[in-house]
């Protein structure tokens, strides 16, 4: 938790210590310029505070709408800005130390769009930040808005960038001053770019000028000039790009390059060379005239090229200039796994077709995909959110009837519409290479019959369930009592120490666990599961959401457990991360851990009512081991946690935070209390670990003193390392929610 209320802070201060920064101000949730001056529906002029796009509000830009350094330009999921169609040019630029957070979501992506629907209706977006750039003086000014860019910190961060259409770009405000769909002016690469689309601009789709920004899951569809397009140094690396040109025929205009590349075009020794890493692209182009280049790579750029396919294009590669070809003749430039219709084509005849050939790659491939669809199956991470060609339309995805029972096994991608309920009717079990989406305000309601209900998602199989704030996912049950249904099930290929460095969930009997701790098995965001924790049998009761070996490349935050009748949440092994995570009076663990879990958790609540009000007794907040058969396993359990709120229920012999069989922890910032036993450590290898620093319990408060069993890690330890026993702590559970300022909206539940 980013910070907790006045009432902790009294507390910590009366204690001598301070554990949680405060949290910073709210947004102005005003739209337009001047600090939100005018309409709130209308964006011009200069922005110098923060400000906020609502969700699911459409806004009007009208002209030059200036985010000034310091400021920070929120946009919510839903948004849509419309470019008026009037004599003033529009666009959007963010100067050098301000910021654009765009988040939109695949179901709910943030469309910037046009009254005129065509090509070079507006001015699209210009980011200018620090990081470097080879032009003349190591710094520059935008084309569009005349701002400054450059500098030496390549790390700079000018925001996020995540589900955002751009449509119709490309103003040209002269013969060469023409407006991208999104220009990066040496931004740098602690701003975070994907999921991106510029749809039918008249000039470049996506240009980088210098910079070290790094992007993924970008789109460029019929644009005009250049799909993607870099000069000046850019150094970042680009993963999974998509560009498509269709016809003249259809579009009635040309499109030129899918990738026009760059050094500096001045200077093509300049320093430093543009030299991105490009992973994962299609390609697919259309010659008319002389716009026939797919990939023209010159002026002195390097690059290297990994797993590429490019069409529909005469000259599908071309090279030119000798410091580009001899990068590529002696190996400092690489394309490797690429694919092309036609052959290499060379200026200079230093690399060549025969050098392109020998380095393994293929020339005069036919493109195998016939259509927007065909290309949609392949890379399904563009469903629900772009724009498709042929006939413009939105993506046609795969959605579920609502109201549809769900049942069986899972091996084609599948959607949950939005605002939908479906019935969890037995096992719903997802498949290698399938991937389960849930939209935002979906409720999945388990069924009350003899069939036992849960989700398993198989190693290599994705579940992406994305809700929000204030339409979170809803997975409970029509039973409303814990252990009526049977929770999430997620197995990954991540590492775990069970014997044999593999295990199998104990729902569902399938296999986990590998050496791929950055495995991806999708994204969990604002979820509830209610009345989890069915008992299968004495030994198997199912946990709110099981994580076995999941990798850090899984997106967990904004979940709650609640209600259940074993643990909240459970990691088997794994590096998973999560962060705001909420467990409610499940009767097990709120939290537990084994076999090797060394993930990071941050803004962790757990809260446990009495057993008088539930009718059932709770247990410990946190159980955490290594492995109960050899506390020595290796990789050890070793998460790291910090800002946590944990409030027990005051049973007798129940613990709060309880370290044993050999676990190892990191924990920075904690309030434990509600429990006659707040911490308890056990095991030699837990406490000598804690003894010798490398576990370590910082900035923590307890509301009793801290128990060890072997005594080697006592209290006194506890104390000397700064932490504080406090008896007079105590949360209801209004007073944790307003503790943790980080639970907006509605998807906790009491």
């Amino acid at each position: 938790m980013r910070s907790l209320n006045r009432n902790f802070f009294s507390l910590a201060l009366m204690a001598g210590v301070t554990l949680f920064a405060a949290s910073c101000s709210d947004d102005e949730e005003t739209a337009g310029g001047d600090n939100g001056g005018g309409s709130e529906t209308v964006l011009s002029g200069s922005v110098t505070d923060d400000v906020t796009l609502k969700s699911g509000t459409t806004y009007q830009l009208n002209g030059a709408y200036t985010v000034e350094e310091g400021a920070t330009l929120n946009i919510e999921p839903g948004v849509t800005i419309i470019a008026q169609y009037d004599d003033q040019v529009d666009y959007i630029l963010i100067k050098q130390g301000a910021k654009i957070n765009a988040r939109g979501t695949a179901s709910q992506p943030i469309v910037m769009t046009a009254q005129r629907e065509e090509p070079g209706a507006w001015g699209g977006i210009h980011i200018c930040g620090r990081a470097h750039t080879n032009a003349e003086g190591g710094k520059g000014n935008s084309e569009i808005g005349n701002a400054t860019y450059g500098g030496n910190d390549d790390s700079d961060n000018s925001g996020v960038l995540q589900y955002v259409r751009v449509e119709y770009t490309g103003y040209a405000f002269d013969e060469d001053h023409e407006a991208n769909g999104i220009t990066f002016y040496g931004v740098g690469n602690g701003t975070t770019v994907d999921h991106c689309q510029a749809y039918m601009g008249s000039d470049d789709g996506f240009e980088f000028f210098g910079g070290a920004v790094n992007v993924s899951n970008m789109v460029a569809t019929n644009c005009s000039d250049d799909s993607f397009d870099w000069t000046e140094g850019w150094n970042g690396t680009a993963s999974d790009l998509i560009a498509v040109q269709e016809s003249y025929d259809v579009l009635s205009y040309a499109c030129d390059c899918l990738i026009e590349a760059d050094n500096n075009e001045n200077n093509f020794n300049a320093t430093p060379v543009s030299h991105p890493t490009l992973n994962n692209l299609l390609l697919i182009g259309s010659d008319y005239e002389d716009q026939v280049k797919g990939i023209h790579l010159r002026r002195g750029t390097q690059v290297t090229m990994n797993n590429v396919q490019v069409y529909n294009k005469a000259d599908a590669i071309y090279v030119e200039s000798e410091q580009t070809e001899n990068a590529l003749k002696d190996g400092t430039s690489a394309m490797k796994e690429v694919k092309i219709s036609g052959a290499l084509a060379c200026k200079e005849g230093i690399y060549t077709n025969d050098d392109f050939l020998a380095d393994g790659n293929l020339t005069n491939q036919s493109n195998p995909y016939a259509d927007y669809n065909a290309i949609a199956a392949a890379y399904s991470w563009i469903n629900g959110w772009t724009k498709a060609w042929g006939n413009s339309s939105e993506v046609t995805e795969n959605i579920v009837p609502d109201g549809s029972e769900l049942n069986g096994e899972l091996s084609e991608d599948i959607t949950l519409g939005a605002g939908n309920t479906y019935y969890l009717s037995g096992a719903y079990v997802v498949n290698a290479g399938a991937t389960l989406n849930i939209q935002e305000g979906v409720t999945l309601i388990a069924k009350h019959d003899d069939i036992v209900d849960y989700i398993l998602v198989k190693q290599g199989a994705k579940i992406n369930a994305v809700g929000t704030a204030d339409q979170p996912i809803v997975m409970t049950s029509e039973n409303k009592e814990e252990g009526s249904w049977g929770g999430i099930h997620i197995c990954g290929y991540a590492h775990t120490n069970a014997e044999g460095a593999t295990g199998f969930s104990e729902i569902g009997n399938a296999p986990y666990g590998g050496d791929n701790d950055a495995d991806n098995s999708g994204t969990l965001q604002y979820i509830r599961l209610e009345y989890t924790g069915y008992a299968f049998d004495e030994e198997h009761e199912a946990n709110g959401i099981s994580f076995y070996g999941v990798g850090n490349g899984t997106t967990v935050d904004h979940c709650q457990a609640y209600m259940g009748s074993d643990d909240g949440f459970e990691f088997f092994g794994g590096a998973v991360n999560v962060s705001e995570m909420v467990v409610t009076n499940c009767s097990d663990d709120s939290f537990d851990w084994t076999e090797g879990w060394n993930g990071e958790g941050t803004n962790l609540l757990a809260f446990q009512a009495s057993e008088e009000s539930l009718g059932y007794r709770c247990d410990c907040l946190i159980e955490a081991d290594n492995n109960g058969n050899d506390n020595n396993a290796t990789p050890v359990s070793h998460p790291i946690l910090s800002n946590l709120l944990l409030v027990g229920n005051s049973q007798d012999e129940t613990r709060g935070i309880r370290l044993r069989e050999g676990t190892e922890v990191e924990i920075d910032g904690a309030i434990v209390c509600g429990k006659p036993m707040a911490i308890t450590v056990e095991t030699a290898n837990t406490e000598n670990a804690l003894k010798n620093g490398i576990s370590k319990l910082l900035n923590i408060q307890s509301g009793t003193e801290l128990s060890s069993k072997e005594g080697i890690y006592t209290n006194a330890d506890f104390v000397a390392a700064g932490n504080v026993v406090d008896p007079t702590l105590s949360y209801t559970w209004a007073e944790a929610v307003e503790a943790c300022d980080w639970i907006e909206g509605n998807w906790v539940r009491e």
